[in-house]
């Protein structure tokens, strides 16, 4: 019986860290790829990360009925 607690065990915690893994992965991924857009768009078309900022904020307050 303890056998299969350990074992149970084992799977939860492979399980939890493999999913911690994939989410820490796609986190780093999606900054870089923000970070690496914006860049772009500041070196090729001279639009700062505020311009973008107060578009985004306008979507959203369009999106929300203006909150």
């Amino acid at each position: 019986m303890d056998l299969l607690i350990v074992l149970g065990a084992i799977v939860v915690v492979v399980l939890v860290f493999g999913w911690l893994f994939k989410l820490v992965k796609n986190t780093i991924q999606t900054v870089l790829l923000v970070a690496f857009l914006l860049l772009v768009l500041y070196f090729l078309f001279g639009i700062g990360p505020g311009a973008v900022w107060e578009q985004i904020q306008a979507w959203l307050s369009g999106l929300w009925g203006g909150r």
